[in-house]
């Protein structure tokens, strides 16, 4: 007769973090999008060219739709680990 194996039970508690990646592509994409309407609905005659002043606009709204995205990241990241409780 053979001993009974003891089953060991792991309790884990689970949190959804976020995934970063895909805030941050995102946040590049609203970032773009917000760009393109500010160069769309922006004043129509200027000095410059309507090229060069997209890419202008893209360059600045692109990296903050991406920052702000992060930080949104983070903060759910912040409640998602209040939430959470430690099992000993």
């Amino acid at each position: 007769m053979e001993p009974e194996e003891s089953e060991e039970i792991y309790v884990t508690n689970p949190r959804q973090a976020p995934k970063y990646g895909r805030f941050a592509f995102i946040g590049a994409i609203l970032g773009a999008i917000a760009g393109l309407l500010l160069v769309q609905f922006g004043p129509e005659e200027g000095f410059y060219a309507i090229g060069d002043v997209t890419i202008a606009i893209l360059l600045v709204t692109v990296p903050l739709g991406i920052v702000l995205a992060i930080l949104l990241a983070l903060f759910l990241d912040w409640k998602s680990l209040k939430k959470s409780r430690k099992i000993d």
